[in-house]
């Protein structure tokens, strides 16, 4: 038993180690929330890079299928949508999303994203942003077309806002990330 505690004790330790010199980047939650209805958890989040803040919209992890139906299988791939380098940046660049909740139905914006595992990175690719209204909610529906498939995420206007409203606060509490 003391061999087994005793491996277990050097393998945390130089896991820490190891986790020191590792090039994962730093990613500072802004805002999240989490809709309790559809259990999806969508964030505003900053991830420095070179000493310069990067802020991105993750709307959630995307399910696989058509754009009626999907299966959410991949818990390690997420799309986020680059707002900008500060906080002015990302609340215009959320705003203007936000307008595409007053077209009509089935309206369509193009916009770029990066779908990656975990982290986002300089590649991006493009992004078909509906106006989506199904029954009794109002949502922005984020497909990404691959292979013959879509990679569908949907964002309720409730969350949006919550989402806007907190990156908002949070530039009136930090005014140096403006």
């Amino acid at each position: 038993m003391k061999r087994i505690t005793s491996f277990f004790i050097a393998l945390i330790c130089t896991a820490s180690l190891f986790a020191q010199n590792s090039q994962l980047p730093v990613v500072k939650e802004i805002v999240s929330i989490t809709n309790e209805n559809t259990n999806r958890t969508v964030d505003v989040v900053n991830i420095p890079v070179d000493g310069v803040n990067r802020y991105f919209l993750h709307v959630g992890n995307m399910g696989i299928g058509d754009k009626v139906a999907q299966i959410e299988l991949d818990p390690v791939c997420r799309l986020y949508i680059p707002l900008g380098n500060n906080i002015t940046d990302a609340v215009t660049a959320m705003e203007a999303l936000k307008t595409l909740y007053k077209e009509p139905k089935g309206t369509m914006r193009e916009i770029q994203g990066s779908f990656k595992p975990f982290f986002p990175t300089e590649e991006t690719e493009t992004v078909q942003v509906y106006r989506h209204q199904p029954l009794l909610t109002n949502q922005l529906q984020f497909v990404i077309e691959r292979d013959g498939y879509s990679r569908v995420a949907y964002l309720d206007k409730s969350d949006f806002n919550s989402l806007l409203n907190g990156l908002k606060l949070h530039g009136k509490l930090y005014p140096s990330e403006l």
